[in-house]
């Protein structure tokens, strides 16, 4: 079998060992196993034959006990949920534009690693917010990481209008999950913080169908919805349908006998990925992982055995990457 070139556009990296010892306490994980430092991944990526890797920027597991606060605040009163979501924009604000600061860095200093940095209304108003992007474009960001259920906002929310044009001006790329928000974690992938049962509570911040709204007002704009194989995959067939600035990575697999992915009541089948991909167009389709909680090799095997064309397994494992994130 060729073995092909590898281009991973969703990993998430940590600052140092501890801190990535609380952002994935995968239990009887070693500690020679653990590779989400910078210079660790560099290392992991020779091994596996990964050309590049897009890493998401997110607030650490450990600083995160504000957002869950946050995803309550819709049961209060409209004034009382403003003055905390201020309260709560400040607390995590200063955390998501350190590690965008960090992981700017990172990116200058080892360029095989693609900086994708947090974005959220915790960071302020529509100003703020584009102001960060402006300042982090300037120090080497290669796109945009959001997350609409995990900082509890609707991407089609005015707030992050004129991030979107800057973006769009600028060029740079936005990866959003795109699955239910909370959901519960297979306790082989890694502990769920949040205690989540099944079908409690889900608000679905980051449903595929909540991006119409921007992907109208912003034709020449990149979005990447992650987890193609995660829930509303329908969704997902008509905006490709739609909408040709729309793109998705394979970041969590498809359900199947021996892979179950983190919401597999809800996933797209293994068997049906292929009809799906070639209805979407396999050209608009990247290779992801969601890399260190959830690992590598079942989800290249993945690819790999499905009934794909060698040139179409070429596409979808890095030449679509290097077109659409301009590598």
């Amino acid at each position: 079998m060729e073995d092909f070139e590898i281009i991973d556009v969703h990993v998430h990296l940590c600052r140092e060992k501890e801190e990535e010892r609380e952002y994935f306490p995968l239990p009887g994980r070693r500690e020679r196993d653990r590779w989400a430092t910078p210079e660790r991944a560099i290392e992991y990526m020779d091994r596996n034959n990964i050309l590049k890797t897009a890493f998401m920027i997110l607030v650490p597991r450990q600083y995160r006990g504000p957002l869950y606060e946050k995803a309550k605040l819709g049961a209060l009163p409209e004034a009382q949920r403003r003055k905390e979501k201020e309260r709560i924009g400040r607390q995590i604000g200063p955390i998501m534009r350190e590690m965008n600061e960090w992981g700017c860095g990172v990116g200058r200093r080892l360029p095989r690693l693609l900086p994708f940095i947090g974005m959220s209304d915790d960071l302020g108003g529509p100003e703020a917010i584009a102001e960060e992007l402006v300042l982090r474009a300037g120090q080497g960001a290669k796109g945009v990481k959001m997350h609409p259920g995990q900082f509890s906002y609707y991407p089609d929310d005015e707030v992050f209008w004129p991030m979107y044009q800057k973006c769009q001006e600028l060029g740079l790329p936005i990866l959003s999950d795109s699955g239910p928000w909370p959901h519960s974690h297979l306790v082989f992938m890694y502990p769920n913080p949040l205690g989540y049962k099944p079908y409690e509570d889900e608000q679905n911040f980051a449903e595929p169908k909540n991006w119409v709204k921007v992907l109208d007002a912003f034709p020449k704009l990149t979005i990447i919805l992650a987890h193609i194989g995660s829930a509303w995959w329908d969704e997902r067939i008509e905006l490709a349908q739609k909408y040709p600035n729309v793109y998705f990575d394979t970041s969590q697999g498809f359900s199947a006998p021996d892979q179950l992915p983190v919401v597999a009541r809800r996933s797209l089948a293994e068997e049906d990925a292929v009809r799906v991909f070639r209805k979407i167009g396999v050209e608009r389709i990247m290779f992801g992982t969601d890399l260190p909680g959830i690992p590598l090799q079942p989800q290249l095997e993945q690819i790999l055995r499905l009934p794909f064309t060698d040139e179409e397994k070429r596409m979808l494992l890095s030449e679509n990457a290097r077109r659409i994130l301009g590598i």
